[in-house]
């Protein structure tokens, strides 16, 4: 009984294994081939000849004095024979290479910074009347200040956000959907309620002739603009006719 359950690929080898000895035996025969000279050699093959004692003899002969011998070994270029019924034209002196006259070069204009001006501030000499508690207006900036939320905002987001929480999947689903949307909503009513009662107000600097800065706020919109002439009165500030 045993026998008839034994595999009858016991005896056969994997493809790889295979494969594996017949690459081993390839390398082998191209490196015996290599070694024995029967595959020819590609580098260097006509880069270096051998010069024999004879030919360096003539190439030396041929050369003129004072030119590099070639080394052993090696292949040395021989020199260009001009042709017959031509004359080599003389080599023509070297001369001096003539020097460019320098261009003159235009010294930069000098750039002129932006000068800023300064408020002008009444004083005697010029044609204003010079008082202590006249000015010129600098700037006008609006502030806006977000309120605090008294918590009405939050409760109705909360409760809204739950209600369209609670409409989203089933179960377990529903209830976190349903937390998730009470915790937005309650943040979106506080952010909607500050900035609903959220108050704004206007900031109007003043230079004042003798050269102070006063600075003065109100709730209504001014309607001076930077550079109009005012006047204080009692803390206000007043337009000057």
């Amino acid at each position: 009984m045993n026998n008839a359950n034994t595999s009858p690929s016991r005896g056969r080898h994997h493809p790889l294994m295979l494969l594996a000895a017949a690459a081993i035996l390839l390398f082998c025969m191209v490196g015996v081939a290599a070694i024995m000279g029967w595959v020819p050699s590609s580098i260097g093959g006509n880069a270096n000849r051998q010069l024999s004692d004879a030919d360096r003899a003539a190439l030396a002969a041929s050369m003129p004095q004072g030119a590099p011998q070639p080394a052993a070994g090696l292949v040395a270029p021989p020199p260009p024979v001009a042709p017959q019924g031509y004359v080599q034209a003389p080599a023509q002196p070297a001369y001096p290479a003539q020097q460019l006259a320098a261009a003159p070069v235009a010294d930069p204009e000098p750039v002129s910074k932006p000068v800023k001006k300064d408020t002008q501030v009444a004083s005697a000499d010029n044609g204003r009347d010079w008082c202590s508690n006249c000015g010129n207006v600098e700037s006008v900036r609006t502030i806006k200040q977000r309120a605090e939320g008294s918590g009405l905002g939050a409760a109705g987001g909360a409760v809204l956000g739950g209600l369209l929480g609670n409409q989203v999947g089933g179960g377990s689903g529903r209830t976190i959907a349903t937390v998730a949307g009470a915790v937005g909503g309650a943040v979106v009513g506080n952010q909607v309620e500050g900035n609903i009662k959220a108050t704004t107000s206007y900031e109007i600097r003043v230079r004042l002739d003798d050269g102070t800065l006063r600075t003065f706020r109100q709730s209504s919109p001014p309607q001076w603009r930077s550079g109009d002439r005012v006047r204080i009165v009692k803390g206000r500030l007043r337009s000057v006719a």
